[in-house]
């Protein structure tokens, strides 16, 4: 399994390639995230370990936080995103060595949003050890919370559990699937689909809130 320091510098070269390759599509609206655009998506993945590497924490509303960091970028090139990101590999190290896994999540699930508005999706660039149980770890407090038991992923063969608790939904489907719908990139329709109840949904929506259309991705 990869370690997941190694994970994320993977998933920010790919994403820092995909924008060199696409810079002229980078004003796209990101349809997972429609209040940014391609650019803004970029600058949010590299301003969160600069501002944390800072000092910089949020210390009221953590949207406002995250979108005043993105607006204190505003108009960098793709090679000062790049620069800054690389700059804040001891935060990054630091925190992931620590177990900290918040800027991994938040890298997996945004490479594939920036693939999405680009329209290059690639299913394949997911790393299924540490994304699957870092989606469903991330809802294990919403779930202990409404009184649930656990969310159980099967796929490939391999089982991943939210947390500790006999699973109330079991989910069975492709790797990259599972973290799309766990990481609210799924509607409420698309998540019953997948045997979720509105219980189960409504812990998710309260974590991230769900699109109200479908991302139509494939």
């Amino acid at each position: 399994m990869t370690e997941p320091l190694a994970s994320y510098n993977a998933i920010r070269d790919r994403m820092m390639a995909i924008a060199f390759d696409n810079a002229s599509a980078l004003t796209t609206t990101v349809p997972a995230c429609p209040d940014w655009t391609a650019t803004q998506l970029l600058l949010h993945c590299m301003s969160l370990p600069v501002a944390i590497g800072a000092g910089d924490l949020p210390s009221g509303d953590p949207n406002g936080w995250i979108d005043g960091l993105v607006q204190s970028h505003d108009g960098r090139s793709l090679e000062e995103i790049q620069t800054l990101w690389l700059g804040a590999d001891d935060t990054v190290a630091g925190m992931l060595n620590g177990g900290m896994t918040l800027l991994l999540d938040d890298l997996s699930v945004h490479e594939h949003d920036l693939r999405g508005a680009l329209g290059i999706p690639d299913h394949d660039a997911l790393d299924i050890d540490l994304a699957v149980p870092g989606a469903a770890a991330s809802v294990a407090p919403g779930l202990t919370e409404a009184g649930l038991g656990s969310i159980e992923v099967r796929a490939n063969g391999q089982t991943w559990r939210s947390h500790d608790a006999e699973p109330t939904w079991v989910i069975e489907t492709t790797p990259w699937e599972a973290t799309r719908a766990l990481f609210s990139r799924r509607t409420a329709n698309e998540l019953r689909a997948l045997g979720g109840t509105d219980a189960h949904i409504a812990v998710i929506n309260a974590h991230l809130p769900l699109p109200t259309t479908s991302l139509n991705e494939a």
